[in-house]
């Protein structure tokens, strides 16, 4: 998938959702796990706007789902290691098996 808009823009609205975020989360006083989705909406967004959809779909699993998991008292002792170790495995191998979609 092609850039949906520059990289400057993309970062500079991920990091206008973070402050939002930020600023609901003080708001609020509900850091746990609400930081889950401050930190992993924000950076979804940014993969989302540079066309990097894969990404975008790991960084919802693994921030999203932890949200989920902590906010509904599912339990973790087996999801979120298997969330974590599946982000882990898909960004090893997105580094090291397509070099050619490196950014430069």
């Amino acid at each position: 998938m092609n850039p949906i808009t520059s990289k400057k823009r993309a970062h500079t609205l991920s990091t206008a959702l973070f402050l939002i975020g930020l600023a609901i989360l003080f708001f609020t006083d509900a850091w746990w796990p609400g930081i889950m989705l401050v930190i992993g909406l924000p950076l979804a967004l940014r993969q989302y706007l540079l066309g990097r959809l894969y990404d975008t779909f790991i960084s919802l699993l693994v921030f999203a789902g932890t949200f989920i998991t902590v906010q509904y008292d599912i339990s973790w002792r087996i999801f979120l290691p298997t969330l974590f170790t599946l982000g882990a495995i898909y960004v090893l191998f997105r580094e090291f098996v397509s070099p050619e979609d490196k950014e430069k």
